[in-house]
């Protein structure tokens, strides 16, 4: 069932490198939202819940930065992570790049990938469900959680929990 798996924006005018990754990662049980432009991405994001963008930065017409800007201002708590085949990127250049969770350099190792996924998902629920750090951990910390899917199921279960008001208790 589509509702239980993790939603991924990917974002890259590469369209063997969008084939490739959608791929490779809808067989591990994400579903998987591809498109070749920034403004499609904006347009995506107004119209599917997402729970982790991936963006390239150079693209034709509007850039991953822009896209990157536009997505944490619309969604604060939504995790971004920047892949990018420019050796010569420096994140510290601008400001605006601490908005991203990490940078990841073009060809990514599949196994890098989904770490950096899972973590970036289970701070997108932190952030969405105002739940701290040593909270999560322990939350994570069961027996039963054994493998990255069994957390992603977890994050996913806690993520579709109304959101928690941390005012009163």
């Amino acid at each position: 069932m589509a509702d239980d798996k993790i939603n991924i924006l990917l974002v890259d005018d590469e369209e063997a490198l969008l084939d490739t990754i959608k791929r490779r990662l809808q067989i591990r049980a994400f579903n998987v939202i591809a498109v070749n432009r920034g403004d499609k991405a904006l347009e995506v994001a107004r119209s599917h819940p997402i729970d982790v963008a991936i963006l390239d930065l150079k693209m034709p017409g509007m850039s991953g930065k822009e896209v990157l800007v536009n997505l944490k201002r619309d969604y604060p708590w939504l995790e971004i992570v920047i892949l990018t085949g420019h050796g010569s990127f420096n994140p510290e250049q601008e400001a605006v790049y601490d908005q991203a969770y990490t940078y990841l350099a073009k060809p990514c190792e599949l196994e890098t990938l989904l770490h950096v996924l899972v973590e970036a998902y289970k701070k997108t629920v932190m952030n969405k469900n105002k739940i701290a750090m040593k909270e999560m951990e322990a939350i994570l910390k069961t027996p039963t959680m054994q493998s990255a899917r069994e957390v992603l199921k977890k994050l996913k279960e806690l993520d579709t929990q109304p959101v928690r008001d941390k005012g009163g208790s």
